[in-house]
């Protein structure tokens, strides 16, 4: 049987500096007590510590001029939480999945806790909508930013198991994301293109595709990258994207979509010969 921690875990106290902060702070924002009301039936739990929950959903912009050791914003809790879900995560696969083998296990737990993911499962709580940014964070549109949701939602687990332990935990990650697992799995958004393709060059003998950035354009804050993926000397496919890595990820998908072992291999071969020859 899994061990249960929540059994002997007493939930922490925070100190009692913390606290006050905490409660100047949301006097301060207009944060009345309808949307915590809103958000903990939105996630099947009532804290009994409200200071927990109003922490793991303050963003560090909001506290920046008095928190100069990160000890009032939402980090420490996300810290905390992330552990927690790996955990739980890595324990629900583990014993879901008892045919995968560890490196199965660890692809799918890859991208479960994923921020891509975590982030998508926070949109579907609608876990935006309680931030408490600062200004600037506000105004640059950090309440849709799938990465400052994910954070949030690890905080919020965080915030959960100091309050009551991990199976309350477990239980909030059973009516959001174990039952997803399985659609995030099949939808090929989420399929990890690079690791596909390399698994398939090793296989073939042609060793690590090789990535070169071909082209940028842009300003510096919205360029646009052009990558070409090339495997056994063999140019397979173009992506495009916002940065490098969701541009190898569209070419590595191209890749794949082309990805023949007689016709790499024929060409690898030729290139091979060639060298030999001006050598």
């Amino acid at each position: 049987m899994p061990v249960s921690f929540s059994e002997n875990t007493k939930p922490l106290r925070l100190p009692v500096d913390v606290l006050r902060f905490l409660r100047r702070l949301a006097g301060k924002r207009v944060r009345p007590a309808e949307p915590f009301e809103e958000l903990q039936n939105v996630i099947g739990y009532r804290f009994r510590s409200l200071d927990l929950l109003k922490q793991s959903l303050t963003h560090k912009s909001a506290v920046a001029a008095e928190d100069t050791m990160g000890l009032y914003s939402n980090e420490r809790l996300e810290f905390l939480g992330d552990a927690v879900l790996n955990c739980l995560v890595t324990e629900y696969l583990y014993l879901r999945h008892p045919g995968k083998s560890e490196g199965q296990l660890s692809k799918i737990k890859s991208l479960v806790v994923s921020r891509k993911i975590l982030g998508e499962i926070a949109q579907s709580m609608h876990l935006g909508d309680y931030l408490i940014f600062g200004p600037s964070e506000e105004k640059s549109g950090g309440r849709n930013r799938l990465s400052t949701m994910s954070n949030a939602f690890e905080a919020v687990l965080g915030a959960v198991y100091l309050d009551a332990g991990l199976q309350d935990v477990k239980k909030l990650l059973g009516r959001f994301l174990f039952g997803r697992i399985p659609e995030f799995l099949r939808d090929e958004r989420h399929m990890n293109y690079k690791s596909k393709i390399l698994e398939l060059s090793q296989r073939d003998g042609f060793g690590i595709p090789h990535y070169t950035t071909v082209e940028a354009v842009g300003p510096d804050h919205a360029k646009t990258f052009t990558v070409q993926i090339d495997i056994g000397g063999v140019a397979l496919g173009r992506g495009t994207g916002s940065n490098k890595k969701i541009a190898q990820q569209h070419a590595a998908q191209q890749a794949l979509e082309k990805y023949d072992k007689d016709t790499i291999s024929s060409s690898h071969k030729g290139v091979i010969r060639n060298e030999l020859v001006s050598d």
